[in-house]
């Protein structure tokens, strides 16, 4: 008998009149367990197009292998299938099996590159891992510049971005083309209130626990035609093993850059790096799909500019963290208002997938009493490094 003609639909969001996010879509009608090769040639060019597909009325929970599965074949060059951020260290071991990761990021045992993130207690035989096992969530009190939002006040409902980002270790490994995230456990209260606290008084009502997004090609229509220029013509060197060396400073509470405080790990304290592991991208990125180009920039790692305003112009090298914060500020800020910002409400057993080359996002805090917000994520290691996009004549 011939096999039944499915009914898939991919249908983009609409935001409302008062938003600028032009990129999402649903999709109906593909079960992400069962996807086959016809369904992923419509996943992928959706997703190009789109940037970001929320997977709906899946019938059940994607299995980490298939989440894997899924999300490796956008880069069929890539052979090694590593995880993004490279290999985990050892956690813990239950009934003999060996668990690796990081307490906020423990990786599943039967498909490593898929990891658990959020906070709270997993549900019961959660895939090998011991009774009562609780996920360590994100708090800002521990990376943020103080003043800090009160307990009492968190409690209440006041958030915040945590780090604006897109995936990628910033050393060695190549960013991943996409990230996919699983809802298997969501916080349950009244939506929270994501404060700026940069002096603007800017605050917007998210869902708790939402993933915050906003599209690098905003951001890059938003510079000024000067700095836009300087975009398209310069490079970011990003800091050896980033994260560590970021780990004793402070993000700014806006959670799009680092406090210059003299506070970062010196570079001969870190694990042992090398010269031509350092990862220095082009500040815009293209879609080889539809040609799109976005500003694809992390502002807490970047460590010196290589700034020239044409291609053929005068290149100026600015290493002082200070003036290179100064100037990553005025790239990211004009995006980071709430018209921009597409919160994305996770409901459980729904599947988010996005292009990690084309937009920004960050967690955001949300409270406890809420209950526990258990994610799987799965992003893999790219086949390539970033190339720059070329500017078309005006």
């Amino acid at each position: 008998m011939p096999s039944a003609i499915k009914d898939i639909r991919v249908t983009p969001m609409e935001h409302g009149s008062k938003s600028n996010v032009d990129f999402g879509a649903t999709v109906h009608g593909i079960d992400l367990n069962e996807f086959t090769d016809s369904d992923f040639e419509i996943i992928h060019e959706a997703l190009h197009k789109h940037k970001m597909l929320v997977f709906k009325e899946q019938p059940k929970m994607l299995a980490p292998q298939r989440q894997y599965d899924l999300t490796r074949r956008f880069d069929p060059d890539e052979t090694t299938g590593g995880f993004a951020h490279g290999v985990d260290p050892f956690l813990t071991s239950h009934n003999d099996v060996d668990i690796y990761g990081l307490p906020n990021r423990p990786a599943i045992p039967v498909q490593p590159q898929v990891h658990i993130l959020g906070r709270g207690e997993l549900p019961d035989n959660h895939y090998q891992f011991p009774p009562g096992f609780k996920v360590k969530g994100i708090d800002h009190h521990y990376f943020h510049l103080p003043p800090h939002i009160p307990s009492e006040e968190r409690e209440a409902g006041k958030s915040r971005f945590y780090q604006w980002h897109f995936d990628g270790s910033l050393y060695a490994i190549p960013p991943p083309r996409v990230g996919c995230l699983l809802a298997v456990r969501t916080p349950k209260g009244p939506d929270v209130k994501v404060q700026w606290d940069d002096g603007t008084g800017t605050e917007m009502a998210i869902a708790p626990g939402a993933t915050a997004m906003v599209a690098g090609s905003r951001a890059l229509e938003l510079l000024t035609p000067e700095l836009r220029d300087i975009a398209y013509n310069s490079k970011i060197e990003y800091a050896p093993h980033c994260f560590e060396w970021m780990s004793t400073a402070h993000s700014t509470r806006l959670g799009h850059s680092i406090e210059t405080e003299g506070l970062e790990k010196p570079l001969d304290k870190l694990k042992p790096w090398t010269e031509e592991k350092v990862c220095t991208y082009p500040m815009v990125w293209k879609n080889p799909m539809t040609g799109e180009d976005s500003l694809q920039v992390h502002g807490q790692g970047a460590l010196k500019l290589f700034l020239k305003s044409s291609p053929d112009g005068e290149e100026t090298i600015i290493d002082d963290l200070r003036e290179v914060r100064a100037f990553m500020h005025k790239l990211m800020r004009p995006v980071l208002e709430p018209s921009n910002i597409y919160a994305h409400r996770h409901e459980e057993q729904d599947v988010i997938l996005w292009y990690n080359r084309a937009l920004w996002h960050s967690i955001t805090e949300f409270p406890e009493s809420y209950g526990p917000r258990i994610m799987h994520q799965c992003n893999v290691a790219a086949s390539d490094h970033p190339v720059a996009a070329r500017q078309l004549p005006a």
